[in-house]
C-alpha cells in the first residue's frame, strides 16, 4: 500500500511537471513556379530565370518554442527558429529566391532584388530566451527581430510579399543605416494598456554581431554598433497605428578584422530612422501603408559625405471569401546630401491574389515590379526587376 502511494504521488509531481511547461515545433514552407527578368538601365537582358523556386508569400522556416510556468505569474520562454530554401539542394542554406542562383546574378547589396534577393540575409531567424509576467511584461535576450522590422513588416501595414520585386524596397528602405531586420540584443515588451503596447531595444547593430569588437595590435582597430528602439503600437478595433525611433551609434573601421590597418576616420557616426505604419479594415476592403525616413552618420572616410532616405509604400486589400486580391505600390529615394544627387529613386508596383485552401494552406500568383529611376554613371548597372509567380505555402 505505501509502495503504491509512493509511484502516485511521483506519477502525479510528473504530471504537474509537464503541465507547467510544453514545448512547440512549427514551420512553414513556401514553393511556386515563376519566372523572374532583371534589365540594366540600357534595356538589354541581364538575368532571367524561370522554373521552381522558393516561395513568394512567406518565408518558409522550421522552429521551436516552449514556455515554463515558473509560478508566481512569472513564466520563462524560448524560440528557436532556423530560415530553410525548400528548393536548393543545402535547405539551411541561406535563403534565395530561386532554388539554384544565377552565376554573377545582382544580389541584394546591388540594389535590386535579383537571384539572390529573399527574406532572410542567414539561416538563424530568431534564437532567444525571456521572462514574461501578465503585469510587468516580457524581457527577451538574444538574436530577435528588431522593431525595424516589426513594423516594416510584421505588424499588418504591408500588404504586398517582401520576397519578390514591387514589395521589396519602400517599406524597409535604409535598413542597413541603423541595424538590420535581425540582431542580438534586450527586448522590453509592455503589457497590453487597452490595446497599446510599447516595446524597447538595446543591442547590436545586426546579424551576429555585438555590441562593440576590438582587435588587439598596433593598429588598435575598434568598431561598435550600439541601436536604441521604441516603438509605440495601438491595435483595437479595424484601426492600428505604430510610431517607431531607432538611433545607431557606430565607430571605426567596418573591415576591422580584416586587414590591419589604421582606420581613416575612427569618429562616432550617429544614424536614425523614424518609421510611421498604419492600416485600417473597412470590412469590404483594408488600408495599410508605412511611411519612413532615415539618414545615416558619413561614410568610413567621411562624416560630411552622409545620405537620407524617404521611402512610403500603401496597399489595398479586397477579400472575396476565400479570396484575397491586393495591389500595393511603393517609392524611396536615397540622397546624397554632400553632393546633392539621387542615388537610388525605385518605384514599386504589386498586384496579386491569395486563396485559403484553409487554416493552414494559401495558393497565390503574383506579379511585381521594382524600377530604379535614378541615374546611375554605368549604364549597364540594374535598372529594372520584375517577376510573377504562382504558388502554395503550408504552416504547420
Amino acid at each position: 500500500m505505501k509502495k503504491s502511494l509512493i509511484a502516485l504521488a511521483a506519477l502525479a509531481a510528473v504530471s504537474a511537471a509537464s503541465a507547467q511547461s510544453s514545448v512547440t515545433m512549427y514551420g512553414l514552407l513556401d514553393i511556386g513556379y515563376g519566372a523572374q527578368t532583371t534589365k540594366s538601365r540600357d534595356g538589354t537582358l541581364a538575368f532571367k530565370s524561370r522554373g521552381v523556386m522558393d516561395g513568394a508569400n512567406a518565408g518558409s522556416r522550421i522552429g521551436f518554442r516552449g514556455t515554463e510556468d515558473l509560478g508566481g505569474g512569472l513564466k520563462a520562454n524560448f524560440v528557436f527558429e532556423q530560415g530553410v530554401s525548400p528548393t536548393s539542394a543545402n535547405g539551411f542554406a541561406n535563403r534565395l529566391s530561386f532554388g539554384q542562383p544565377i552565376p554573377g546574378a545582382p544580389s541584394a547589396a546591388s540594389g535590386l532584388s535579383g537571384a539572390g534577393g529573399g527574406f532572410s540575409a542567414n539561416t538563424n531567424r530568431q534564437s532567444y530566451i525571456g521572462l514574461s509576467s501578465a503585469t510587468m511584461g516580457t524581457l527577451n535576450i538574444g538574436y530577435q527581430y528588431t522593431n525595424l522590422y516589426e513594423l516594416g513588416t510584421l505588424s499588418g501595414y504591408t500588404v504586398s510579399s517582401e520576397g519578390m520585386p514591387g514589395g521589396d524596397k519602400a517599406h524597409l528602405f535604409g535598413l542597413l543605416t541603423v541595424g538590420s531586420a535581425r540582431a542580438n540584443g534586450l527586448t522590453y515588451i509592455s503589457p497590453d494598456f487597452s490595446g497599446f503596447t510599447v516595446r524597447a531595444q538595446y543591442g547590436a547593430s545586426g546579424f551576429g554581431s555585438a555590441l562593440e569588437n576590438q582587435q588587439t595590435g598596433a593598429s588598435n582597430l575598434t568598431s561598435s554598433g550600439k541601436r536604441f528602439g521604441l516603438m509605440g503600437k495601438y491595435a483595437n478595433g479595424p484601426l492600428s497605428v505604430a510610431l517607431a525611433y531607432t538611433t545607431l551609434t557606430s565607430q571605426g573601421n567596418a573591415t576591422a578584422f580584416a586587414v590591419p590597418t589604421v582606420p581613416v576616420n575612427p569618429a562616432d557616426r550617429k544614424s536614425s530612422m523614424t518609421q510611421l505604419g498604419a492600416s485600417y479594415d473597412f470590412g469590404v476592403a483594408k488600408v495599410a501603408g508605412t511611411y519612413l525616413k532615415a539618414k545615416n552618420g558619413g561614410v568610413s572616410t567621411s562624416l560630411t559625405l552622409n545620405n537620407s532616405y524617404t521611402a512610403y509604400q500603401i496597399g489595398v486589400s479586397v477579400p472575396f471569401g476565400a479570396f484575397v486580391p491586393f495591389v500595393a505600390i511603393g517609392r524611396a529615394k536615397n540622397t546624397e546630401n554632400s553632393l546633392n544627387t539621387v542615388a537610388e529613386d525605385f518605384k514599386t508596383a504589386q498586384i496579386g491574389v491569395r486563396y485559403s485552401l484553409s487554416k493552414r494552406t494559401t495558393a497565390y500568383a503574383m506579379y511585381g515590379k521594382t524600377t530604379d529611376a535614378a541615374a546611375p554613371a554605368n549604364p549597364l548597372a540594374y535598372s529594372t526587376d520584375t517577376k510573377t509567380i504562382v504558388g502554395v505555402s503550408h504552416s504547420f
